[in-house]
């Protein structure tokens, strides 16, 4: 009895599985993640980098779940042009990303990100709207391995769901400033 209660609290405390982190960069609506050169470090403490990515790589590191700072550096023909540090990014294992978390930093004030993930890879189509104007899309669709990424001004939005021949509507999905909000396909 004593070595199966020993076993567990064992189980318990070993370390939690790493979560796959991507950090996408835009400047406005352009993404400039190639011309950026991005470091994670632990929420608080900049001495040590997590994670360092120079530019023309994809900024993907695996970390601990916790909360992390980053700091992005865009360069141009060898000169910085802009510098944005991103606070208190959270990375944990939830159970809807599937250990894979993504964070979109904009160079530029004012703007946020929309993350959606469908349970059925390749079978949804997803639009995004000005809340309460369905005429026109606010933003064009980026495509990630497995979401798709809408990158647009801070604030409120319908999204048009297009699933198996039926379209839905979800309004009022708010794409947060600075941040970017994880959504799942119902």
């Amino acid at each position: 009895m004593r070595s199966a209660w020993l076993l567990a609290i064992a189980l318990t405390m070993q370390a939690p599985a790493p979560i796959a982190l991507r950090i996408r960069v835009f400047s406005g609506l352009d993404e400039v993640t190639g011309d950026t050169r991005v470091t994670v470090f632990k929420a608080g403490d900049r001495q040590g980098p997590v994670s360092e990515s120079r530019p023309g790589l994809a900024v993907e590191a695996a970390v601990a779940p916790g909360s992390y700072d980053a700091q992005a550096i865009q360069e141009r023909d060898g000169r910085v042009v802009a510098i944005k540090w991103a606070e208190r990014l959270l990375v944990m294992p939830y159970p809807d990303e599937a250990g894979r978390h993504l964070e979109v930093i904009n160079m530029k004030s004012g703007f946020g990100a929309l993350e959606v993930r469908s349970p059925e890879p390749g079978t949804t189509e997803v639009a995004i709207f000005s809340a309460g104007s369905r005429q026109q899309e606010a933003a064009g669709p980026l495509a990630g391995p497995d979401y798709t990424l809408f990158v647009v001004p801070a604030g409120r939005y319908d999204l048009r769901v297009s699933r198996h021949g039926q379209m839905t509507w979800h309004p009022d999905v708010e794409v947060p400033l600075d941040r970017t909000r994880f959504w799942l396909v119902p």
